[in-house]
């Protein structure tokens, strides 16, 4: 009655009876009986499963439109990306809490000075926030506000010029070594690893280009100092959390860093130049996104992206090491 489709039912009921009596045909039930409860609840499991998944994709859909009509759209500051002023921005600092930014080359910015006037030159690339989405200009974006941080760093103040400074001023200016901080900020709302590559990387190496050609006078060969640029900082990845290919960022974010270590005229940007490698933010903390399910998902995948972020970063100085002769390999 149970089990209608078994044809040989009866004969093994009859076996089991005379070779087990009454306790092998209870077992033998009970094992059925498990099976059918096993097989009933894989099926409802997976169809709750899909359910819930159904629901939970359409749900994520629908909160996307939402964020996609609702996020307004911010515009950049003037002369940003690709139109970012050639010669740069240049940040010095009057006190210890107030810096100063303006346009010009660094012959202008040092003239009428008693000693060589020293830059430290510094290149963001990037997406929106090197673009300065939002902001209505780059001093108060987010290279503005970078260049005034390091500004504070290695950079003289107006009175610390002053050729009657005290042994004071002079035990404070040990490690600021130069007189104000010249910056370029190439970003692109949308870019993703291979984009920052393809796009802003050349913008980078034409900075080289013009530091190394300006070299050629005398006055533009002081203020070169040491190296065409001090630092490099890098923001990527975010657009990559969106982006239905998520694999191949290992693999575009390695070859985004070789780029910006290996001018192609000039070999390799100066090994001690350091690259500064911004991670990424967490979603589950960005007010516009709702919290479940975008949110949450946008948040595993942001995790994920940092994850192969910093295993790039960790290999590219494992192999700088080994190129240094500071690892020996075998």
């Amino acid at each position: 009655h149970y089990f209608p489709r078994d044809k040989h039912y009866s004969q093994n009921i009859s076996k089991i009876i005379h070779n087990h009596g009454l306790n092998g045909v209870i077992s033998l039930l009970a094992r059925r009986l498990a099976r059918l409860v096993i097989k009933t609840a894989k099926t409802l499991t997976s169809k709750v499963v899909i359910r819930a998944a159904s629901a939970t994709a359409g749900l994520f859909v629908l909160q996307a439109l939402y964020v996609l009509v609702k996020t307004p759209r911010l515009s950049p500051p003037d002369k940003s990306g690709v139109n970012f002023p050639r010669e740069g921005l240049s940040v010095s600092l009057q006190n210890e809490d107030r810096c100063r930014i303006e346009k010009g080359s660094a012959d202008s910015a040092g003239k009428g000075s008693k000693t060589k006037w020293r830059e430290f030159r510094l290149v963001l690339i990037g997406d929106s926030p090197v673009e300065g989405i939002g902001n209505s200009h780059h001093s108060v974006a987010l290279s503005g506000r970078t260049a005034e941080a390091f500004a504070k760093l290695v950079c003289r103040s107006g009175r610390e010029h002053d050729d009657r400074r005290d042994e004071a001023d002079e035990n404070a200016l040990k490690g600021k070594q130069y007189d104000s901080v010249r910056y370029w900020s190439y970003g692109k709302s949308g870019l993703t690893a291979r984009g920052v590559n393809r796009e802003m990387v050349p913008l980078l190496h034409r900075v080289v280009d013009d530091v190394v050609s300006s070299s050629n006078g005398d006055t533009a060969a002081e203020n070169c100092f040491e190296k065409p640029i001090h630092a490099i900082v890098l923001l990527c990845g975010v657009n990559n959390v969106l982006d239905p290919r998520p694999t191949t960022f290992y693999r575009d974010v390695h070859s985004l860093i070789h780029s910006i270590k290996h001018h192609p005229k000039f070999g390799s940007i100066d090994k001690d130049t350091p690259l500064l490698i911004l991670g990424l933010p967490d979603f589950t903390k960005l007010p516009f996104l709702p919290s479940w399910p975008m949110g949450w998902i946008l948040g595993f995948r942001g995790r994920y992206i940092q994850h192969v972020l910093e295993t790039v970063i960790q290999e590219v100085q494992q192999e700088e090491m080994i190129e240094s002769g500071r690892i020996q390999t075998r």
